[in-house]
């Protein structure tokens, strides 16, 4: 081709941006792709870095890649590749993404990963314990079929283990809890997960604390790893089984934001996991995974918060990541205490992986933009098209907890509909508008809705609803956090 003035232009090599990694036993390939990207990119071919296992075989935090199967890591994720017998990996960035990447290779003896997975035969090893123990006790529901009680002479039968997993910011908690539960799912067990920390939800909005069994399979792909809002039946057809997770609304960042609500939705919340274990045999064995919200060691508070999650959840074993400052203090908090199992509580400290870092407040903005978007309008692999409703200010009843509380005060107010509530997400409660501020309070979720638009003079509200139909008698609750998504709707 020749232009006028420039003369013959060369023609230009084609860049090739495919790759091939050789990683050793107990070696890990790190990436970090940034949210830079639109979630909505329309050339799917390159909506994110692709990988394909070429030989030997690798997990993200314990779920098995497929050999030959190419799995798109989408922007906005943070995590890690690892082999225990070594591998070949083939990546592939043909959407031109900033990847961060990294090969890191530990002598097995040295990598943290060979603890975590010595402490999942450890938890299999309480687990057959349980299921041995289980054969001689009937179910809560077979109890119930035979005409007796929980408490008419049957012995309770005790649990597999309950593990609280708790540390400092940064040390890898969430990631050690998705790798025990994809690994005892891998084994056929149902574990409960359970998520305490307001600022990560699980298989939710953040903002949230909740609870789900995970029996099956967890997505890889999806930037949380399998603890995001794509893994539930809200977000449409799904080639990973979906879970189906309880959840409260507790509409803070962080635990501090509100400690007597947070104690009382961990208490509620612990006594539908220990119903959960009543009726179902399989998941009591399995036990119990508690993630926690940061701590650090010297935190009083905040120590005193996590004995309060392992009364309530009766955790007979509390993991320390990254500090052994925490574990001794921990350690002697809970040296004198046992489960109501008569156990003693076995405090154990593991040192973080060293490709664990503390996210900072931009890249969690972000995420959780990202996860807000999602569930109403589904991610690459899923598209989803959310309807957009319009009501009057009558039939809409929301309820926010007292701006000012003062002694006496409900925890929750009906509050009349404002052009403030534009683009703040409202949660849906399992509970009728008749119910008393407290029963709605500690409902479970039953969805999200964003406000869009509020019109004064009409008495309308424009609001974006992930499936169709009226919101009938359910109230709504008014959080402080997530704060409004402006750009939802652009």
């Amino acid at each position: 081709m020749s232009i006028p003035g420039l003369g013959q232009i060369a023609p230009q090599a084609p860049t090739t941006t495919q790759r091939t990694i050789n990683l050793r036993p107990f070696g890990e390939w790190r990436f970090s792709i940034p949210h830079q990207h639109s979630t909505f990119s329309s050339n799917s071919s390159a909506a994110g870095v692709t990988v394909r296992l070429v030989a030997g075989t690798a997990e993200r935090d314990g779920t098995e890649l497929a050999p030959n199967c190419v799995y798109t890591f989408l922007p906005g994720t943070k995590s890690k590749l690892f082999t225990d017998q070594g591998c070949t990996l083939e990546i592939n960035n043909t959407g031109g993404y900033p990847l961060e990447d990294r090969v890191v290779e530990h002598p097995p003896e040295q990598s943290p990963m060979l603890s975590y997975i010595n402490l999942h035969f450890g938890l299999q090893d309480h687990e057959r314990a349980a299921a041995a123990q289980a054969q001689l006790h009937p179910t809560h529901h077979q109890q119930q079929q035979q005409g007796r009680g929980a408490g008419a002479g049957v012995a309770r039968p005790k649990p597999g283990p309950r593990v609280l997993i708790c540390g400092p910011p940064g040390v890898g908690k969430t990631s050690l809890a998705k790798l025990l539960a994809a690994l005892a799912t891998r084994m056929g067990s149902q574990p409960v997960v359970a998520n305490l920390n307001p600022t990560d939800g699980l298989l939710c909005l953040p903002g949230t604390l909740g609870a789900a069994v995970f029996g099956t399979l967890m997505d890889v792909e999806e930037p949380a790893g399998g603890f995001g809002v794509t893994n539930t039946p809200i977000s449409g057809p799904s080639a990973v089984p979906v879970k189906n997770p309880l959840t409260f609304y507790f509409g803070h960042e962080k635990v501090e934001d509100d400690v007597d609500m947070w104690r009382q939705m961990t208490e509620r919340l612990a006594v539908l996991v220990r119903r959960k274990f009543e009726r179902n045999r399989d998941v009591r064995v399995a036990g119990l995974l508690v993630d926690t919200a940061p701590v650090e060691a010297g935190d009083k508070e905040g120590q005193e918060l996590l004995g309060w999650a392992v009364r309530q959840f009766d955790a007979n074993l509390v993991l320390v990541l990254g500090s052994e400052q925490l574990k001794i203090e921990l350690g002697q908090r809970f040296a004198s205490e046992k489960t109501s199992f008569e156990e003693p509580i076995t405090v154990l400290g593991l040192d973080k992986s060293d490709g664990a870092v503390q996210i900072d407040k931009a890249w969690r903005q972000k995420s959780t933009e990202t996860a807000i978007k999602e569930y109403f309008f589904g991610g690459i692999k899923a598209r989803l098209s959310p309807f957009t409703q319009s009501a009057s200010f009558d039939e809409l009843v929301v309820f926010k907890a007292p701006d000012e509380p003062y002694e006496g005060a409900p925890v929750l107010e009906r509050v009349e509909i404002t052009p403030e509530m534009a683009h703040w997400t409202l949660a849906v409660m399992i509970a009728s508008v008749t119910d008393s501020p407290q029963a709605i309070r500690f409902s479970s979720v039953l969805g999200f809705i964003v406000i869009a638009d509020v019109d004064q003079e009409r008495r309308r509200v424009k609001f974006l609803s992930p499936v169709s139909g009226r919101l009938g008698n359910h109230p709504l609750i008014w959080g402080r956090w997530p704060e409004p998504y402006l750009n939802l709707l652009a």
